[in-house]
């Protein structure tokens, strides 16, 4: 019989860092370590796959077991969790899995168009969107976002008071502002079915 490997390692999006700081997972299974990825890394899918690769590569080294925290964030992350052997959370989104994959869909089919924000890309619209695409350009702003109805923050629970920031991202973009809570019950559950 194969012996369990003794260390784990989580490869996440930093995106998740609140959640799993706020379910103290880290505390509840001391064999976990836990390396995050740099969010602003999903405007370059290109460069976040060769980050993460590195990241299994060290891991691999050194005999860990490797978990992936993303959602599809570049086009062949499925395959390359398989190919190499690492175990990858359920979901194609990381707001599926902030906020539980019923309420995600459910927030999907009432609004066609809905644009998500959470705290990292509220804070860093700037650097992530804001010029990259050229959004001060009233014509880039309006190619990017036609097909957008609504824009919805999905508020964690230790978060800043962002509800002024996201109703200015809003009334930019000219979206309507939702605010949904976060539910961790979904993500905890997945994580543990798998740590």
């Amino acid at each position: 019989m194969q012996e369990h490997k003794s260390i784990t390692r989580l490869i996440s999006c930093g995106v998740f860092k609140p959640a799993l700081d706020y379910l103290r997972f880290i505390k509840k299974y001391p064999s976990l370590r836990v390396s995050y990825l740099p969010p602003v890394l999903h405007t370059r899918p290109q460069k976040l796959k060769q980050y993460f690769l590195r990241r299994i590569t060290t891991a691999q080294k050194r005999s860990e077991r490797v978990i992936c925290l993303y959602g599809d964030c570049f086009p062949d992350i499925q395959d390359i969790c398989e190919h190499q052997g690492v175990i990858k959370v359920p979901g194609h989104h990381c707001y599926e899995m902030l906020l539980g994959t019923k309420r995600f869909e459910q927030i999907m089919n009432e609004t066609a168009g809905t644009y998500f924000l959470e705290k990292e890309l509220i804070l860093n619209f700037k650097d992530y969107c804001m010029e990259p695409l050229e959004l001060y350009d009233e014509e880039m702003r309006k190619y990017c976002f036609e097909h957008y109805r609504k824009l919805l923050y999905v508020r964690q629970p230790n978060d800043p008071d962002l509800v002024a920031q996201a109703a200015e991202l809003a009334s930019f973009l000219e979206l309507s502002l939702a605010i949904s809570d976060a539910d961790y019950s979904h993500l905890e559950r997945a994580l543990a079915k798998v740590v």
